[in-house]
């Protein structure tokens, strides 16, 4: 009984299987439980070391002892991912950004969601990994079919494998917004693709909403318009369309307006240059000034270790190349995409002039994943490749735990 019983399974698993969206489901759900159970191990070893301190008063001391009592689930699988950013999210989530007025840099959806999620899911620190953990799952799904329209399904498979051991691929599962800017700008590629630029666009506002770079979005909406312009001539579905350009804009700008008029404090983004001593620079002009740091030309104090410095440039460089390389490809509005992408994250620089958080930021640059997936083809350098990128992953989430920063 019991074995026609799992020949039953195993028969209706293979006729499953034969469908596209559940192979990527399935593959999906093997990445994220892999990173999950390496992730989770990682942080449970360094449980039993000596506790780290906080080390600002934005991440309270009570808050983390909080759920270091609570239980021994929430001590070994929440309470190591409050950390950082996380506790920002939080603060929105639970008492709005009128509790800390310097919280307006981060947009709305996140916190609404943890929110949401936190009617049912106490306490708040895990409905936010639990909304980052389902959007991780989803961006994975959403990255297989896109990456087996553009290519093959081997390609796919191997996008995702590369996507689930980047050096900070762990920011995926914790209570930051990577996963759910990923899966709404892969989306936003689907959508455009199937021309249902209505949906395309009312996407690109939630990206805008998660993280003011998806307004960038709009670039390859309005590309693809054109480029669909050019081959049917139509001049008012044209003009119709292009308003799907403007929900991004539109939305982060209400955002913006809320802020100044209804919170009456700075637009979001003088808030980031005054409060977090962060600006927008030539792309560069992070890579050298990092290099002048590393070796010792600081002109403040900087707490960022020298091996994430490097890790930040090789990273910066390495995307470089793989985008050149797939530059043929990849469709051109996705491309113009990613390069737009990837000089916002280089030029995003902290009062040093040095590169900040570029690590974690090209996590959402999709395209960088397919790239590895066509370049990196040799067995050896893959290996060579993984072994690297899981020996950092480990050292960095361990910084992360440590209250080292690390992006």
């Amino acid at each position: 009984m019991i074995k026609n019983l799992i020949i039953n399974c195993r028969e209706k698993y293979n006729t499953y299987y034969k469908n596209v969206y559940f192979r990527a489901i399935v593959i999906s759900l093997i990445a994220f439980f892999c990173l999950r159970i390496f992730t989770s191990s990682v942080l449970i070893i360094e449980n039993f070391l000596p506790g780290p301190s906080s080390p600002y008063s934005g991440i309270t001391q009570e808050t983390l002892s909080g759920l270091e009592q609570q239980s021994v689930y929430s001590r070994l699988f929440v309470a190591p991912w409050y950390r950082w950013d996380t506790a920002r999210y939080l603060e929105i989530a639970d008492f709005g950004y009128d509790f800390n007025l310097i919280n307006t840099v981060w947009p709305p959806l996140y916190p609404f969601l943890i929110k949401i999620f936190s009617f049912v899911f106490q306490p708040s620190t895990f409905a936010a990994i639990l909304v980052a953990n389902i959007f991780f799952i989803a961006g994975l799904f959403l990255t297989f079919l896109i990456t087996k329209s553009l290519f093959n399904e081997d390609t796919a498979k191997q996008t995702i494998f590369f996507m689930s051991i980047f050096p900070t691929s762990f920011y995926f599962l914790a209570g930051y917004s990577e996963s759910i800017f990923l899966t709404l700008s892969v989306g936003v590629f689907l959508l455009i693709g199937k021309k249902k630029w209505l949906w395309a666009g009312l996407l690109s506002a939630l990206a805008a909403l998660t993280r003011v770079q998806g307004i960038i979005l709009v670039v390859p909406i309005f590309i693809e318009l054109i480029r669909d312009y050019y081959k049917d001539k139509n001049l008012k579905q044209l003009i119709i369309h292009s308003f799907s350009c403007v929900y991004a804009p539109f939305a982060y700008g209400l955002f913006s307006l809320y802020v100044f008029f209804g919170l009456r404090v700075d637009w979001p983004w003088n808030m980031l240059s005054t409060y977090w001593d962060q600006h927008f620079g030539l792309p560069w002009e992070g890579i050298y000034f990092t290099l002048l740091s590393i070796l010792g030309k600081n002109i403040h104090i900087d707490y960022t270790p020298n091996l994430v410095k490097i890790v930040n440039i090789l990273l910066s460089l390495f995307s470089i190349y793989i985008l050149i390389a797939i530059r043929k490809k990849i469709p051109l509005s996705l491309s113009i995409y990613s390069w737009t992408m990837l000089i916002l994250v280089m030029g995003k620089i902290d009062y040093n002039n040095t590169l900040i958080s570029t690590a974690r930021y090209l996590l959402t640059i999709f395209p960088i994943f397919m790239g590895m997936s066509m370049v990196l083809k040799n067995r050896i350098i893959k290996t060579v490749y993984f072994s690297i990128s899981m020996l950092l992953q480990t050292i960095l989430l361990i910084f992360f735990f440590w209250f080292v920063w690390v992006a």
